[in-house]
């Protein structure tokens, strides 16, 4: 796992700390489930199948939302991420 993605504090309430530069972001529950599973697999199959069954919703959802994110972590300097078209 990423070793920016290791030091960030995360709360349950959906607010993120990243201790080294003293900057703070909130997520919503999508998004904590999302950064939960990617600290424990960086396979995104397991973490598009976690957020059908805890969502229910359908796998082209659960696959944008986790699109969505890694681009936001990306953004963010969490994570180094490319797309694949």
């Amino acid at each position: 796992m990423n070793e920016k993605l290791k030091r960030i504090a995360v709360n349950e309430n959906g607010f993120i700390f990243d201790p080294q530069t003293g900057i703070s972001y909130t997520t919503n529950s999508t998004g904590m489930e999302i950064l939960k599973k990617l600290r424990e697999t960086n396979n995104t199959d397991e973490i598009r199948d976690h957020l059908v069954k805890e969502f229910e919703v359908s796998k082209e959802e659960a696959e944008r939302d986790i699109i969505d994110f890694l681009e936001l972590l990306k953004s963010k300097g969490f994570i180094e991420w490319k797309r694949l078209q």
